[in-house]
């Protein structure tokens, strides 16, 4: 019996293919790649990336994280007029 559950052949992507499914060029997925922000496979001359990397990369939080604005700052702004 086999355990279709394993990692032992998970589903690898072509370049294209992983572009595609991110809605960005191939050249974007090849910088992910060069900044190792997606980990890919090269077989030869051409790289794949497993389909659980690109969910990874799907779901992971995008912009910059959230920093309340600091109020102390502004009271020397306060024009001061008599």
């Amino acid at each position: 019996m086999t355990d279709s559950g394993s990692n032992d052949n998970p589903e690898l992507l072509s370049v294209a293919q992983t572009a595609k499914l991110l809605d960005v060029t191939r050249q974007r997925i090849h910088d992910l790649i060069k900044n190792d922000q997606i980990i890919a496979r090269k077989l030869g001359r051409y790289y794949y990336i497993e389909a659980a990397e690109v969910e990874r990369y799907k779901n992971q939080p995008t912009g910059k994280p959230y920093q309340p604005r600091s109020t102390t700052s502004q009271t020397k702004s306060i024009d001061k007029r008599q």
